[in-house]
């Protein structure tokens, strides 16, 4: 279950906030643990209020586990894709790499297949596609401009693409429990994010990249202390590997990342972007505030105008 964080301030900023979901929101919405009601409250508010955000990560998640299901269980997976989508007004973010390289560095894109209208592309495969086979072999979209067009995915190769980013993840921080790796420093940290990134390694860049990622460090720190608990089976939780990943999109200051995962937002408690993660209960408040305020003032307004006919 999801937990409601409180004694924070609710309020967004006057800048119309990006709201980006957490994988796990959508196997909730399509379990009914999260009821149906706050699902369309929360559709409703951001259409109104916010602008809605799919990461590149969370498509691709969902993708794996259509990769992973049998094919009996195509269609449940299926549905969570459609869950993604459902917001209107969507915009699709690139790879976390290419994300941060331009919206931080003003750098251009490195990952051409992972492109916003690529992306886009992707959902309407996947969501056009009437089992997971024909995945593989190819979906006709029937639509304006790629009408005849077949387009399939390599699924195992997607499978594997995530699961190994997964297993370098867990071998890394057992390398840390056993000793044969050093506990990452500030420093360490942001040089190897600039390599990945393929940014300069320079010490202005160094001290940006901690800034742009603070809630994605101060994570990776948590799991970091954690690797000295020899309790914790690092392989039974590779989706830290995932999460941390998804704070990365932090780095856009309108990003507001919505999850119903209370670890993150414990891992995250002193981070300078900890206000920008939010429980999936906090942003029903805002929704349910909006709505009870815009009833309120829809009221007044009658009293008014009958007042003034009075």
């Amino acid at each position: 279950m999801y937990a409601i964080l409180i004694n924070r301030s609710l309020a967004l900023p006057l800048l119309r906030p990006k709201i980006v979901f957490d994988t796990q929101i959508l196997s909730y919405v399509y379990k009914s643990t999260i009821c149906p009601a706050d699902w369309n409250a929360v559709l409703r508010y951001i259409s109104k209020k916010c602008r809605y955000a799919i990461s590149a990560n969370t498509l691709y998640e969902l993708l794996a586990g259509i990769a992973k299901g049998d094919a009996n269980h195509f269609h449940e997976n299926q549905s969570r894709i459609r869950l993604l989508c459902q917001p209107a007004g969507r915009e699709f973010l690139p790879t976390v790499g290419d994300f941060v390289r331009a919206k931080v560095f003003g750098l251009s894109a490195r990952k051409l297949d992972f492109q916003p209208r690529k992306l886009c592309l992707w959902a309407e495969v996947a969501l056009a596609a009437t089992r997971k086979s024909s995945l593989q072999s190819g979906v006709t979209l029937h639509k304006a401009g790629r009408s005849r067009q077949t387009y399939g995915f390599d699924l195992q190769l997607l499978l594997k693409q995530i699961e190994e980013g997964k297993q370098s993840h867990s071998q890394r921080l057992e390398g840390l429990r056993q000793g044969k790796l050093l506990a990452s420093t500030p420093g360490s940290w942001s040089r190897s994010v600039l390599r990945l990134l393929g940014v300069p390694l320079t010490d202005a860049n160094a001290k940006t990249i901690l800034i742009a990622l603070n809630a994605a460090h101060r994570y990776d720190i948590s799991l970091y202390e954690m690797a000295k608990n020899h309790a914790y089976d690092f392989s039974r939780h590779d989706a830290d590997w995932i999460d941390s990943q998804q704070l990365y999109y932090l780095a856009d200051s309108s990003v507001r990342f919505v999850t119903c995962d209370a670890n993150i937002g414990l891992r995250t408690m002193n981070s300078t972007q900890r206000d920008r993660v939010l429980s999936f209960d906090e942003l029903k408040v805002l929704a349910m505030n909006s709505i009870t305020s815009a009833s309120s003032t829809n009221s007044t307004k009658r009293q008014r105008y009958s007042e003034s006919n009075s």
